[in-house]
């Protein structure tokens, strides 16, 4: 007998990408804080916002497992009172740590951090204890070889060995970044002079991202927002200035598919350098990162047998991901909510934070819900000879985002989620709220394939063929060209031949002549 191994090494064969690692790693920081003599004491904690800046991974080899290791930094900005009421602000940083273990050692790691709750104590007027739980989920892709060679103890086997071929699509996925991309311009205070800044907040945006050659060409826009008092008044300036950025990804190319989300790493504000009447400068660091899905296709044997000899065949099945899609895109968001305090007169400012609860696809639809977590600062009418007193209130506002992404087996969702210009203003006994979400989403479907592992050709088993007879064989519903062809042990070019058949289909034929 000789046997035909199709995973022996140095034959051709198929590179795909395997997911190994899909999980979710809860981990906390804890920190106290100790506010700097310079800083008003904290009288009455309004709001703590909060971000994740991740800086550092690192994966290494623990015997059949692998041990990853990554970090970053939290960023936290504290809105209170002081012990004469007014209104400040404290910007304040820590650093988190977290690991955990890997079933193998990928080729390329993805972890996405966010926050998933805090909790502020204030343990004395210039102390702060901040609890922040984190989630990060963890994939972890491998790069694995599907090898074939076909080994015959003659040349002249290999004339009775017909194969069925089966392409497969596996996508490679290529990380791209960009750090260090600065701003700095002015702020017009809208006429008033002086303004001392409270607090600022900035957010960058992508909304269109194209695949080039050598290169992922990335638009958007980057808004700033800086919370002023201006004499007994507080006013909220803006400026938006446009994102236009190439990022370097050897090997892309028209036809990949690529997603980028952007985060805002720095914002620095002041009216120190004012050289010109009503100017605010500002200095803002950003980084792009993303990823390009490419789609290769590769070919596997899926069958086999000898026109000669029996065949013993085994097989087995392997996963495939192909990408579907990937996409930057945008949805608005409105919506009304009834107030939770009705002396709150007016308000300051807004603070968002979107958070994606579910993402699936689910028939031909990709489909992003959660919701707008939102703080807002207000004021309230102060009665007479009394001073205003300044509040929080939190919100949810629900989101749905959907898209069509076509008929997907086994998919995999990922997406990245910002917002923008969201405005909330008093309206009755309600707050309306409007506001853009943003969204950078990748659609990957998993393909469980059964190609062929073994064939064994037993020579001691020669096909009798009788010159003289003529056999008909009548297609039954659901076969196959290949697997009559098979089954009497003729090649498919022959039964085509002998039957004038043009296509690899029995469809609508009544009978075959073997």
């Amino acid at each position: 007998m000789a046997e035909f191994n199709l995973n022996a090494e140095n034959g051709k064969g198929a590179e795909l990408l395997k997911l190994t690692t899909d999980t979710v790693i809860t981990h906390d920081t804890s920190e106290e804080f100790s506010l700097p003599d310079y800083v008003p004491e904290i009288r009455k904690l309004l709001h703590t916002k909060v971000g994740v800046l991740p800086e550092s991974k690192y994966i290494g080899d623990d015997g059949a497992n692998s041990s990853l290791e990554y970090g970053g930094t939290v960023t936290y900005l504290l809105i209170y009172t002081d012990d004469e009421g007014t209104l400040c602000s404290l910007p304040l940083t820590s650093s988190y740590e977290a690991q955990a273990t890997l079933i193998s050692r990928p080729t390329t790691v993805f972890i996405d951090t966010v926050v998933d709750a805090v909790t502020p104590r204030v343990n004395a007027p210039r102390k702060i204890t901040v609890k922040t739980r984190m989630k990060s989920r963890i994939q972890g892709w491998e790069s694995t070889s599907e090898t074939e060679k076909i080994e015959n103890k003659s040349t002249a086997d290999e004339l009775f060995i017909e194969r069925s071929i089966q392409g497969i699509k596996s996508v490679s996925i290529k990380p791209i970044s960009l750090g260090g991309v600065k701003f700095s311009d002015k702020i017009d205070t809208q006429g008033e002079q002086s303004p001392r800044p409270l607090w600022c907040d900035a957010a960058a945006v992508i909304n269109d991202v194209r695949v080039q050659n050598n290169t992922v060409s990335v638009r958007g826009d980057v808004k700033i927002k800086c919370i002023c008092e201006a004499g007994a008044e507080k006013v909220v300036l803006t400026k938006s200035l446009p994102l236009a950025e190439e990022i370097e990804a050897e090997g892309a190319g028209q036809g990949d598919m690529a997603r980028v989300s952007a985060r805002c790493v720095s914002l620095a504000i002041s009216n120190e350098q004012n050289d010109e009447a009503g100017q605010l400068f500002f200095d803002l660091s950003c980084e792009l990162e993303g990823e390009v899905l490419r789609n290769t296709e590769n070919t596997l044997t899926r069958d086999c047998y000898s026109t000669q000899y029996e065949t013993e065949e085994s097989y087995k099945t392997i996963e495939a991901y192909k990408g579907i899609k990937a996409q930057n895109c945008s949805f608005t968001i409105s919506e009304g909510v009834k107030r939770k305090n009705k002396d709150m007169a007016k308000i300051i400012d807004v603070m968002w934070d979107p958070v994606a609860e579910k993402a699936e696809v689910k028939g031909g639809r990709a489909t992003v819900s959660g919701k707008l977590n939102l703080a807002i600062i207000g004021e309230n009418e102060p009665k007479e000879n009394e001073n205003k007193e300044y509040m929080s209130e939190s919100y949810e506002v629900p989101f749905k985002y959907a898209c069509e992404v076509g008929n997907v087996q086994d998919p995999l969702l990922r997406c990245d989620i910002c917002a923008s210009g969201v405005e909330a203003r008093i309206d009755g006994d309600k707050i309306q709220v409007n506001g853009e979400i943003y969204l950078a989403m990748s659609v990957i479907e998993k393909n469980r394939i059964q190609v062929l592992d073994t064939s064994v050709l037993k020579k001691d088993e020669e096909i009798k063929r009788d010159a003289g007879c003529v056999r008909v064989y009548f297609p039954k519903e659901g076969d196959t060209l290949w697997e009559i062809a098979k089954k009497y042990h003729i090649t498919m070019a022959k039964l085509k031949e002998q039957n004038d058949l043009g296509a690899d289909t029995v469809e609508g034929i009544k009978n075959l002549i073997i």
